[in-house]
């Protein structure tokens, strides 16, 4: 438990006057400031003589010497919170703060308080992560499914809610640009979409990011597909990055549904997560996409122990067994999602079958997938039974914490 003052030493990148960051930094009992340093050379050798908690670097925007002091600190000290203030467009320099270490960046202007806010936050955040060996960045778990109509949005949603109710904080984003069905799944009123969040004015920030986030009944918040297949093309790769980046600071979990094939938002869906769940069905030509998708991922040289496999329709009689699946894909799936009629009446009345028949068989697996992504202290019973919770480093209750 911190007992004193929050040591932050402030590095100004060339164009950053000392006078205007003093005053907008919080300087008082919660936060002190050990040094304002000129210059981030000066600042790579300030780091080594002054002790601090946080090293907040301000610039003008996108900075190849910024990404290089926050590199450069964060392997110096990897428990040390490093914040980012830019008061320039971000022009994918979100995106690439994360990337190298950064835990959060603030758009200025911004409030003394809001500045505070952020130094607290991600100093706690740092300091639960140290003690339970986590990165503090959230999992950003990618749903695959290379052929059309295998129940990628069914396991994705299901997912989602099966999170949230293991007590981690969720958001499930619709990536089909185009035909996403997220929205109709789980029954959320037509709202704000990722369309209107990019083409809104001003820069993109957590705040701001969160409004545009619609909230499910479960707790599950969504990032719906833009209204019309049209608004898909006014979405930048470097966008959807972005919005990872900035989503992977604030919840546990990010869910990402994604539209058949590899696109490029998918492709770069899959460079920024930490898990695959690749989605099949107990069919010929599913199976072979099932194969050519994982030997995809294995080319792009994604590790196998980060993909898991989801079989729907598992019990269908279609003359394929599970060894016939095993031997096509070149490994058991790791889920095996029964068939029930209950599903498509769920997915018509737009009510997660976790929700609806948390006790279901389908929920069960759907409850099995999500235990993967809740280790390590107890794991999340496959029936639903079993509920043994521990405290999350955020506050919240968990079964179990993240292990990266």
């Amino acid at each position: 438990m911190r007992t004193g003052p929050i040591r932050t030493l402030v590095a100004l990148d060339e164009g950053i006057s000392s006078e205007s960051i003093s005053a907008s930094l919080p300087g008082d009992a919660e936060i002190s400031l050990v040094g304002v340093v000129e210059g981030l050379d000066a600042a790579s050798r300030a780091l080594e003589d002054t002790i601090c908690d946080v090293l907040v670097i301000a610039c003008r925007g996108y900075s190849e010497r910024v990404l290089f002091l926050v590199e450069s600190a964060v392997r110096q000290q990897p428990t040390r919170p490093v914040i980012i203030l830019s008061d320039g467009s971000p022009n994918g320099f979100v995106r690439r703060v994360f990337e190298v270490g950064a835990d959060d960046i603030v758009m200025l202007p911004q409030s003394k308080d809001h500045i505070r806010f952020a130094i607290q936050k991600a100093l706690a955040r740092k300091e639960g992560t140290a003690l339970h060996g986590g990165r503090g960045l959230g999992h950003l778990v990618v749903v695959l499914g290379p052929k059309g109509g295998t129940g990628k949005t069914l396991t994705s949603t299901n997912l989602a809610v099966a999170l949230q109710q293991a007590g981690l904080s969720t958001v499930i984003v619709d990536l089909d640009l185009q035909f996403g069905d997220v929205a109709l799944c789980m029954g959320l009123p037509p709202g704000r979409t990722v369309h209107d969040l990019l083409v809104s004015e001003g820069a993109l920030d957590l705040e701001k990011l969160n409004s545009y986030l619609v909230e499910h009944e479960s707790g599950v918040k969504a990032l719906l597909a833009p209204s019309r297949p049209d608004y898909a093309s006014a979405i930048s790769v470097e966008a959807v990055r972005d919005v990872y980046g900035l989503l992977r600071t604030e919840y546990d979990v990010i869910v990402v549904d994604t539209p058949p094939g590899f696109t490029p938002e998918v492709i770069a869906s899959i460079d920024m997560s930490t898990d695959i769940v690749m989605v099949g069905m107990l069919d010929s030509l599913s199976l072979k996409n099932t194969k050519l998708g994982l030997e995809t991922l294995d080319l792009m040289g994604y590790r196998e122990d980060k993909i898991k496999i989801v079989l729907n329709r598992a019990q269908t009689k279609v003359g394929i067994t599970a060894s016939d699946v095993t031997a096509v894909i070149g490994r058991e799936p790791d889920v095996f999602v029964p068939s029930d009629r209950e599903i498509p009446v769920t997915v018509n009345e737009g009510v997660p079958i976790m929700t609806s028949l948390p006790q279901s068989d389908a929920a069960k697996a759907f409850r099995k997938l999500a235990s993967f992504y809740v280790p390590t202290d107890t794991a999340l019973a496959a029936n639903g039974d079993e509920e043994l919770a521990t405290a999350s480093p955020r506050g919240r209750r968990v079964f179990g914490r993240r292990d990266h």
